[in-house]
């Protein structure tokens, strides 16, 4: 199943993008399974694209660390602070993404460690949409969240990218997270992405991701019908755009 992205219906180049980490619409309960990327025209230096491995960023965690996240949820939402561009940014342009970006409201609780569907690994599930921990206030959360996270990026869990022409990507959204750098302002960089439908994460429990805002149905709904096999011009995934 694959559904387009908000990318493929605003500029190559937004601006002002935050350059960190991230594992895209966590704030629905059945985040993307991936992406293919393909890169159509690229500036002369710059805009590689950086993946993390959050696999073993899991496993690098201390033992009392691994149990503590075994057992937390969080929430998650897409509030107008984690549009995909930055907060100071007032162009039309930024306030045009933040609304399409918002005008749904969804939020849902996800675990804080998943496990992956085919190859049972655990991952962890901290992407930039959560608010707080299930149970704990946003005060509370951050400094762990932040703790957490700090082994998602290091250089060990990571690979970086360096464009060619024509180069095609693709990534698993549920064991990595992913960002583009943004040095190579003021040149265009314009990439071509399919985001692929995802399955309902799962916690070391086994217990399911639970929604408590939003229907995402047709969120991720089929861009191909099955009588002609042409794409829907009303299916789309507002995602961020293309890293």
């Amino acid at each position: 199943m694959t559904v387009t992205s908000l990318a493929d219906r605003l500029p190559a180049s937004p601006p002002e993008l935050p350059e960190h980490p991230h594992a895209d619409v966590t704030f629905i309960q059945r985040p993307p399974l991936g992406s293919i990327l393909r890169a159509v025209s690229l500036p002369p230096y710059g805009g590689d694209t950086v993946w993390a491995n959050t696999a073993t960023a899991y496993t690098a965690l201390p033992k009392e660390l691994r149990t503590l996240a075994d057992n937390l949820w969080a929430v998650h939402a897409n509030t107008p602070d984690n549009a995909p561009t930055r907060s100071s940014d007032d162009s039309a342009q930024a306030r045009t993404m933040r609304e399409t970006f918002t005008a749904r409201s969804f939020i849902t609780e996800h675990p804080v460690v998943r496990v992956h569907p085919e190859t049972g690994e655990r991952l962890l599930l901290l992407s930039k949409f959560i608010r707080r921990f299930v149970g704990w206030t946003p005060e509370n959360s951050q400094p762990l969240l932040k703790l957490l996270r700090t082994y998602i990026p290091l250089p060990e869990h990571a690979v970086r990218w360096r464009w060619a022409q024509g180069d095609v990507a693709f990534w698993d959204n549920r064991s990595t997270e992913h960002y583009a750098v943004r040095d190579y302002d003021p040149h265009p960089r314009r990439m071509q992405r399919i985001t692929l439908a995802g399955d309902v994460p799962v916690s070391v429990q086994g217990e399911h991701s639970r929604v408590v805002a939003g229907d995402d149905t047709d969120y991720t709904t089929s861009l191909t019908h099955p009588h002609d096999g042409k794409p829907s011009d009303r299916d789309h995934l507002a995602s961020p755009p293309a890293p």
